[in-house]
């Protein structure tokens, strides 16, 4: 990889929403597939066989259809000053979510108790999600500002990538009360 970029992706975990949605979903498709035997079984049972196999399959593409949008993962580059964020559903498709130079950014920070208050006191017209868990131990916040309003962006960042972060923008930085802790300690 190049000194100048850094590419890496993040799995979203199953919890909370996201969890919900997915019981829900393997629930549907439970649903779906003994209501439609059901129908077929009360409609026609002399062609049962043939008609089950054929649940079968519509059963098995609306999962192949669906599911992918349940197993979603994010990828971060950073490269030549500019941060792309992609949403990647089910390894399959993709959508750009979020593009932005990194020294357009007016503050970068490890978003933590301290950074939460602060956030919720501002007025954001745009707010992007992209990580992996909200217990996470890496994430990081960006407030950025372009024509359609004031915005913020949450994304997990190693090491690596707070290191470009800081190389593009150093002034947005915001310090963190536990690093700061962390670095008076002599940790």
């Amino acid at each position: 990889m190049f000194e100048n970029s850094y590419e890496y992706i993040i799995k979203k975990k199953a919890e909370g929403d996201l969890l919900f949605k997915r019981i829900a979903t393997i629930i549907g498709y439970a649903v779906f597939f003994f209501v439609l035997t059901a129908f077929v079984l009360a409609l026609i049972p002399s062609l049962f066989i043939p008609a089950f196999i054929l649940i079968c399959c519509l059963t098995a593409l609306l999962i192949f259809i669906t599911w992918r949008f349940l197993c979603i993962e994010y990828e971060i580059l950073i490269a030549n000053g500019d941060i792309v964020i992609t949403r990647l559903y089910g390894k399959g498709s993709r959508k750009m979510i979020f593009s932005s130079p990194v020294s357009s950014f007016s503050e970068i920070g490890e978003y933590d108790d301290k950074a939460y208050e602060e956030i919720s006191k501002l007025s954001l017209q745009k707010n992007h999600i992209c990580i992996s868990s909200l217990s996470a131990p890496d994430v990081y916040y960006a407030l950025y500002e372009d024509e359609e309003g004031r915005g913020i962006v949450y994304f997990d960042a190693p090491e690596r990538a707070v290191e470009l972060l800081k190389k593009y923008n150093a002034g947005a930085f915001r310090a963190s009360a536990k690093r700061t802790n962390n670095q008076a300690k002599g940790n």
